[in-house]
């Protein structure tokens, strides 16, 4: 069962609340029919135990498919010349470059390995920095900082194997930590002293 405690992502980010990145009934992998809404211009964290399905959602659905839908658009046209293109085709190509300009979507793999928690500081600055700047930012980690510290958190489980693949919390990082109804909660209350 998911538990939600808000039904509109965080606002302390430049993000419209309905700017949103979708996932209707992912089944890759051991992810159990997911669908979720992803706040744009955030930083989102995905956590759960490992073998919960955060791989397999972020980067088997999320990130592949932001890959197909830019891959499709370039290879429609990057060898025709711009002048044999129609009217439509060249705003097309020049929306689908500012996307990538403007609207990038930065993906993470638990990038805090093997940091000091002095550069686990720095990492929250450079990824502030990122979502300041317009781009969507998809993190996998266990860190607390990086949980603590994110606008919006995503924790799947509720375990490993059979009892994998399914959203057990959207909500805040604080809204997580006050619920303790994960494990992932557990251990972030006791992170935050709440």
């Amino acid at each position: 069962m998911v538990t939600r405690t808000d039904t509109q992502p965080p606002a302390p980010h430049v993000a419209d609340s309905h700017d949103l990145i979708r996932v209707h009934g992912a089944r890759v992998n051991n992810l159990k029919d997911v669908s979720i809404e992803i706040p744009k211009r955030r930083l989102t964290v995905f956590t759960g135990v490992s073998g919960s399905g955060k791989s397999s959602l972020v980067f088997g659905t999320i990130a592949a498919e932001s890959q197909r839908m830019i891959n499709e658009t370039y290879s429609a046209f990057v060898g025709q010349p711009l002048t044999t293109l129609s009217g439509g085709e060249r705003q097309r190509l020049k929306l689908a470059t500012r996307m990538a300009e403007k609207g990038g979507v930065y993906v993470l793999d638990e990038p805090t390995s093997g940091l000091h928690l002095a550069d686990v500081e720095q990492l929250l600055g450079l990824l502030d920095r990122l979502v300041d700047s317009g781009k969507s930012v998809i993190v996998i980690e266990h860190h607390q900082a990086v949980m603590a510290h994110a606008d919006w958190i995503i924790d799947l489980g509720p375990g490993a194997g059979h009892d994998d693949g399914r959203i057990v919390f959207e909500g805040t990082p604080a809204a997580l930590a006050a619920a303790r109804s994960t494990l992932t909660g557990e251990h972030l209350a006791a992170y935050v002293g709440t």
